[in-house]
């Protein structure tokens, strides 16, 4: 029998990442993407992090995909939004809450997702969030993403890309 979590307060945060989507030269043009990957929970992510302090979300993403994987980018459309919910203490979130530290949250997050240009850098300068960021073909990373609803994004991401580069015909 599981027990069920109960909550003294909940509150909504956001955050914002994106999709950097790119033609591998050394494999005929094949379609990859940056993905992200922190070995000690076995977690392959979608770059995407919180913002600073007055950050509007498309600045928010583009910062935080250029810090976690190390590549300059260019903000694009927005393609998704995907929601969860995770549970923390008051005293373990960020900023200030009128509840005591040792009462348990809900937090309500909202992540914006972004179509992102790839401009140039290198994965090897991202910053210490994760320990590998790689290109990875879009078949291989939709199965080695973490969260489905990331891989949901990715799928989402690919169909608008590949349509707006059908429209540059």
């Amino acid at each position: 029998m599981t027990r069920q979590r109960t909550t003294d307060h909940s509150i909504d945060r956001w955050s914002a990442g994106g999709v950097v989507l790119r033609p591998n030269p050394d494999k005929n043009g094949k379609l990859t993407v940056a993905l992200c990957h922190r070995r000690a929970e076995s977690l392959w992510a979608l770059p995407k992090g919180t913002p600073e302090e007055g950050e509007s979300v498309a600045d928010t993403a583009a910062r935080e995909v250029a810090e976690e994987t190390g590549l300059q980018v260019e903000t694009g459309p927005a393609i998704d939004d995907t929601y969860y919910s995770f549970f923390r203490t008051a005293g373990e979130t960020l900023g200030e809450l009128p509840f005591a530290d040792d009462s348990t949250v809900r937090i309500d997050k909202t992540v914006h997702w972004y179509l992102m240009t790839y401009i140039g850098g290198n994965t090897s300068d991202h910053d210490h969030e994760y320990d590998v960021v790689a290109w990875i073909d879009i078949k291989e990373a939709s199965q080695r993403l973490t969260h489905r609803n990331e891989a949901r994004v990715l799928e989402k991401a690919v169909a608008f890309y590949e349509a707006r580069a059908g429209s540059d015909d």
